[in-house]
């Protein structure tokens, strides 16, 4: 389970590291000790260094499975002891062994820490770079995942559809994973839209403030186009580096599309479309729901149907007509990310 928001000088990058998706490049296995670096007393103590730089990759247990630490992330330490070194994570306490740390005094006065290696928001070559230290990874703002006002219902269902495909531990190095026709996690969203064969359509940029993602750290790119022989609008959502971090597909205007008030009966959900943060207005509307997972993509699949009401002789007949269709496609990591903005949202502490 998470935890609240650590407060202090530890900044919003000490959550991103739990779920950011590193490509790892170098040639220490995981876990694996390099030479031996500074051992501090052999009975645990707090240790005058504030910080440790992790010298290579360390796999940690998080609340939805486990994630690999990449080198050259720094952690505010705890306290240590000759084997091992207890850290500040994602608001837990985690113990890594201390061969893979070095340890840091302080930082620069003005510096936050971070338990990532800074992201400079570039636009990456076409082919991804393979130069040994490279880390790919997600580009969230400062308060990311502080609290939104409202939403509590759109963030339980995300909640609801996310977790059942989040629960078995699975490394999140996933940059490179394939969301959609060749689309894959964290690539440049012009390289994308390239891919996408959406260049020729005039594209338009929004914030997304959907509850339940990333707080003032992601966008969508919107495209006309028609994919799945019903599809007519495509969503892009990137991070602030514009990366790509879901696709969703919207059927704007499905036709001839009925369903029964029996067949709708069990529509108790709210949400339509995650990304645009719709919701149904009344009770005569009716909103489906489901997902599932396609390799390392959870995929939703969501309906909302408007009750139309006829009279035959004397009586009324209700028949359920299909309004929007919406197909969200979300890779592992990033719905790791959403469930723990969603767990703070939801928190009343």
């Amino acid at each position: 389970m998470f935890y609240a928001i650590l407060s202090g000088n530890v900044r919003e990058a000490i959550i991103l590291g739990a779920f950011s998706a590193v490509v790892l490049v170098s040639g220490n296995p995981i876990g694996a000790a390099p030479s031996t670096t500074q051992i501090p007393s052999s009975s645990p103590s707090a240790v005058t260094s504030a910080f440790v730089v992790l010298t290579q990759p360390v796999k940690v247990k998080i609340a939805y499975g486990e994630t690999v630490l990449p080198a050259g992330m720094k952690l505010p330490v705890v306290s240590s002891d000759a084997a091992s070194v207890r850290v500040k994570y994602m608001g837990e306490l985690q113990t890594i062994p201390i061969a893979a740390t070095r340890f840091e005094d302080s930082e620069p006065p003005d510096a936050a820490p971070s338990e990532i290696p800074p992201i400079v928001p570039t636009k990456p070559a076409a082919v991804p770079s393979t130069t040994a230290d490279t880390q790919l990874q997600v580009s969230l703002q400062p308060g990311y995942d502080s609290r939104m006002q409202g939403g509590d219902i759109s963030m339980r269902e995300l909640q609801s559809l996310l977790s059942t495909h989040c629960s078995e531990a699975v490394d999140l190095s996933g940059a490179g994973t394939k969301i959609y026709n060749g689309a894959t996690y964290l690539m440049n969203a012009e390289q994308a839209a390239a891919v996408l064969s959406l260049l020729h359509s005039v594209p338009s940029r929004v914030p997304l403030a959907a509850p339940g993602f990333p707080k003032n750290s992601l966008y969508y790119i919107g495209y006309d186009a028609a994919f799945e022989g019903h599809f007519n609008r495509i969503y892009l959502v990137t991070d602030t580096a514009n990366k790509v971090v879901a696709i969703q597909l919207v059927d704007e205007h499905p036709k001839g599309r009925w369903k029964s008030a029996t067949a709708l009966a069990a529509a108790t959900w709210s949400t339509y479309n995650f990304i645009n943060a719709r919701m149904r207005a009344s009770d005569t509307a009716r909103v489906q729901a489901v997902s599932k997972r396609q390799g390392n993509i959870v995929v939703i699949d969501t309906q909302v149907f408007q009750r139309v009401r006829t009279r035959v002789g004397r009586t009324n007949v209700d028949r359920y007509e299909e309004q929007e269709n919406a197909k969200l496609f979300i890779p592992i990591p990033f719905a790791r990310i959403i469930l723990h903005c969603a767990q703070i949202g939801l928190s009343k502490t």
